[in-house]
């Protein structure tokens, strides 16, 4: 019987902890995980859609798939993490894109044409139709869009059940950071930022925008992410004052979209900004997300503030993941910007395979860390 591989993954937000859920639960494979503070990175300020009909864009057409296949993983992970005594925060009921002014109609349009060309099931609606689906809307809101497909869950109570899943089945986590990974022989070195060695047959860095500042990876990672800033609001609303459903609104071509817990709290986001690593939390960018947000859905008004939040998307230069293994046992899991949430199912499900079988999963080749190689 061949002895399971001693891993360890770098970084435990919702991508790292996702990988480690699927080595443990699905592989017997038990990680170490590093991170210093695990619930302080993009994994707790993003919304949680689970959209790959609204993220679907011209030019990114070869991520529709594996989105689409994210959004299913994710329901086979709600009933895993169920089983498992956990939550998920997955929440279904479809998804509403509404317009407004006129621009916005041609524009609804537009984008209805694009989702009839890539086959997606996406129904037109007239605004009073809208307006009987999703009553907390703005008398004045115009057609809308509503697909079954794009759902949400709570980022928030996934990424600590995917972490707790993860170090009940024997994970270990180790609150340090990384600072740097070299390979020695056949196996690979973690020296944290205290000067301590771990040691590692396979190595998974999910370290979302701050991946590439881990010394010893590919020359190439130095300059492969840049961060997204995005400020998103988190309020308390009154019983039946929020919408039911995932809102997304375009007021004069600005898009923003509003999230509904069963808690309660209405998640609404999100400004997307490359001002580098600034968390400041902007008065202008707080004013227009309620602004546009109170225009179709007034109700919301009334509702407390109750967090204002900055996060950093990983980017990466042509907009897709960095997936696959670089070097010969070392793994890179980044690059996710705006559909971290979404892919921390299925990229946590391949990477997982990846390092247990030593082979490609069908999808992720796409993806691969030596595309960053030959751009450089």
């Amino acid at each position: 019987m061949t002895a399971l591989p001693k891993v360890a993954v770098v970084g435990a937000g919702i991508e790292g902890a996702g990988a480690a859920f699927y080595l443990t639960t699905k592989h017997g494979i038990v990680p170490s995980l590093f991170d210093p503070d695990p619930y302080s990175g993009a994994s707790q300020v993003a919304a949680g859609m689970l959209a790959p009909v609204a993220e679907a864009v011209y030019g990114e057409e070869r991520l529709l798939e594996m989105m689409l296949e994210a959004a299913r993983e994710w329901t086979r992970l709600d009933d895993a993490l169920r089983a498992a005594g956990l939550e998920s925060g997955y929440r279904g009921g479809g998804s509403l894109l509404v317009a407004s002014g006129a621009n916005d109609v041609a524009e609804i349009e537009r984008t209805y044409a694009y989702y009839q060309r890539l086959g997606l099931a996406v129904r037109r609606l007239r605004a009073a139709e809208a307006r009987e689906l999703e009553p907390a809307l703005s008398p004045s809101s115009g057609p809308a869009l509503y697909t079954e497909i794009d759902n949400q869950v709570d980022n928030r109570v996934a990424h600590r059940s995917l972490l707790a899943g993860a170090l009940k089945a024997g994970a270990t986590l180790e609150n340090r950071r990384v600072a740097e990974v070299s390979r020695r022989g056949s196996t690979w070195v973690l020296i944290d930022d205290q000067g301590g060695e771990h040691r590692a047959d396979k190595v998974v860095i999910a370290a979302g925008v701050r991946s590439g500042e881990i010394e010893g990876l590919p020359s190439y990672m130095k300059k492969a992410l840049r961060p997204i800033r995005g400020q998103v609001l988190r309020l308390r609303s009154a019983p039946g004052a929020g919408p039911s459903l995932v809102v997304r609104s375009l007021w004069d071509g600005r898009l923003v979209y509003v999230v509904p817990r069963t808690s309660g709290e209405v998640v609404i986001g999100a400004s997307a900004e490359e001002v580098g690593f600034d968390a400041t939390r902007k008065a202008r960018s707080t004013y227009e997300l309620l602004r546009d947000t109170f225009k179709v859905l007034p109700g919301l008004g009334e509702a407390d503030l109750e967090e204002v939040n900055v996060g950093f998307r990983p980017g990466t230069a042509d907009n897709f993941p960095i997936l696959g293994e670089a070097e010969p046992g070392l793994y890179l899991d980044t690059g996710h910007f705006r559909h971290g949430i979404l892919l921390a199912s299925i990229t946590g499900r391949w990477i997982a395979e990846a390092v247990a079988h030593d082979k490609v999963p069908e999808g992720m080749g796409q993806f691969a860390p030596q595309r960053l190689e030959a751009r450089s």
